[in-house]
């Protein structure tokens, strides 16, 4: 009986075995399935880059290809991924031991002591050690999934950014092309009025050096774009040499919000303090186990000898079962005290970080609503005010100067202002844009 009672007891730890490896080996598969999805997915998307450059278009393209926020999603996956780990019981430990085996002939049948000693051990670790190590994994994969999120916000804003200058760059170039036109017409009249005697050879030369200056300033605007393109290609994750084609109006719907709400609800919207919070939570979950590691764990073992039927055996070669426990003595209190003072330690740099994740998004969250105010109200003021002023102006002086009742300087003054004034219109709405997206990330919520 005792042989096919070994043989069960093999046949029973190695279903056990099989069995536990099972979930691994499934998860393990599902992995490589999603990963494998994953690149045929990102090999089969193309860029599609529409022939209208929309910010709608580069944001969703950011969600799927910029680098940064794949790397918060994959820390994210990874902090998931150790959650169960860290509540998991040690693995048992199976041994095999040759024993008590005569050095003369190595006969397991010389002496009644000699056997086949298979054991089984388990660690047991102190009461409460297991579920403080799950409870801080936990806090901590909580806290990289809000860093997703966090980190979502913040490329939605890094995006907007770089395309509103894309924008202002494309616009700004326009603009400037539109008075070197202008001025082109002007220098020609000027030069026809010289050429007739009706004017002055110092207007004809003013003309040609306002010209060549706004001709140089073509060239930086031009520089200006190559730059922004540059960015936006590199938040996309678009090859290098891809070239954007023109951004879609840079105008924007949506009024500054009030700020005190946004301050109230400060703590519970944004994805960067909760995640702050998790890690308190975590760190003062990290002292418990500290503190338990300290405590006495058990290790729990079976084990049963095979042995063979000899001469002079009293039991008639019975096989042996033994059990046993083992229990650790934590003697040297000092390096526990020393892990439980690095944890408080760590728990006040977390909470050091709560608070200052706290004022530096309150800061920014008015900050940016101060930006995106004062932006809102010039926009406001350019738009509806000065542009529509300095293009009368400009019409006026026009024909005032063709009828010979103005100075040409007058007339280019006219012209300077309306060039500064449609410039800082076209800053005034990216500036409205990149304030709002910059209000968002510290508000932690959309609010367009």
């Amino acid at each position: 009986m005792r042989k096919p009672l070994l043989g069960v007891a093999i046949w029973a730890f190695a279903a056990w075995v099989a069995a536990s490896a099972t979930p691994a080996l499934a998860e393990h598969e599902r992995e490589k399935e999603t990963a494998s999805a994953l690149i045929i997915e990102r090999a089969s998307t193309g860029t599609g880059i529409p022939s209208i450059l929309t910010l709608e278009w580069c944001l969703e393209r950011a969600r799927s290809a910029n680098p940064d926020l794949d790397v918060a999603k994959a820390s994210a996956r990874a902090a998931e991924h150790r959650v169960r780990p860290a509540g998991a019981f040690p693995d048992p430990r199976l041994a095999y031991e040759a024993s008590n085996i005569p050095t003369g002939d190595f006969d397991f049948k010389s002496t009644p002591l000699s056997g086949h000693q298979l054991g089984l051990r388990q660690k047991l670790p102190f009461p409460g050690l297991l579920s403080n190590q799950a409870s801080a994994a936990e806090r901590g994969a909580e806290a990289e999934r809000l860093l997703v999120e966090d980190q979502e916000l913040l490329t939605d804003a890094a995006v907007e950014r770089a395309w509103s200058e894309l924008a202002f760059a494309q616009q700004a170039l326009e603009i400037t092309s539109r008075n070197v036109a202008l001025l082109r017409q002007l220098s020609e009249t000027t030069e026809s009025r010289y050429r007739v005697g009706s004017g002055l050879q110092q207007d004809v030369l003013r003309a040609q050096v306002e010209l060549t200056a706004l001709l140089q300033e073509e060239l930086r605007r031009t520089e200006a774009i190559e730059r922004a393109e540059a960015f936006v290609v590199a938040l996309l994750d678009l090859p290098p040499e891809t070239r954007l084609p023109q951004t879609a109006s840079l105008a924007s719907s949506g009024e500054p919000p009030a700020l005190l709400p946004l301050l109230e609800d400060l703590a519970s919207k944004n994805a960067r303090i909760r995640a702050a919070e998790q890690r308190v939570n975590e760190a003062k979950h990290r002292i418990r186990v500290a503190e338990l590691e300290g405590l006495p764990d058990v290790d729990l073992g079976i084990g049963y000898r095979v042995r063979e039927n000899v001469a002079g055996d009293p039991v008639n070669g019975d096989d042996f079962f033994s059990a046993g426990v083992t229990v650790r003595l934590p003697i040297d209190r000092s390096k526990y005290r020393s892990r439980v003072a690095e944890r408080r330690a760590l728990l006040r740099r977390s909470e050091a970080n709560l608070r200052a994740a706290r004022a530096m998004l309150g800061a920014a969250t008015r900050h940016a609503h101060a930006e995106l105010t004062r932006a809102d109200s010039e926009e406001a003021l350019l738009e509806t005010g000065l542009v529509p002023q300095a293009r009368q102006s400009l019409d006026s002086s026009r024909s005032a100067y063709e009828v010979g009742r103005i100075e040409f300087l007058s007339l280019l003054d006219s012209q300077v202002r309306l060039l500064g004034a449609e410039l800082r219109l076209a800053r005034a709405k990216a500036d409205k844009r990149i304030a709002f997206a910059a209000l968002e990330t510290a508000a932690g919520e959309k609010l367009r």
